[in-house]
């Protein structure tokens, strides 16, 4: 399970790596039962599939979920 700690410094070297990138619509810190903590890059509609080829899934033992913004 990663901790917070682990998540807020993933979070920031997605921003600084992805958040500039058209794809990228945010990056956040959320919880999820059974994994702990875990970073959310948001991602345009339509854009999923590049994101994938460029998002790694993890940063460590930290968790990289994407989610296609609305």
């Amino acid at each position: 399970m990663s901790d917070v700690g682990s998540a807020r410094r993933a979070k920031e070297q997605l921003k600084n790596d992805i958040g500039a990138e058209p794809f990228c619509a945010g990056v956040g810190v959320e919880r999820e039962d059974g994994i702990g903590f875990v970073v959310r890059v948001s991602v345009r509609p339509g854009t999923l599939a590049e994101a994938k080829a460029r998002v790694p899934a993890r940063i460590g033992d930290v968790v990289v979920k994407l989610v296609e913004a609305d």
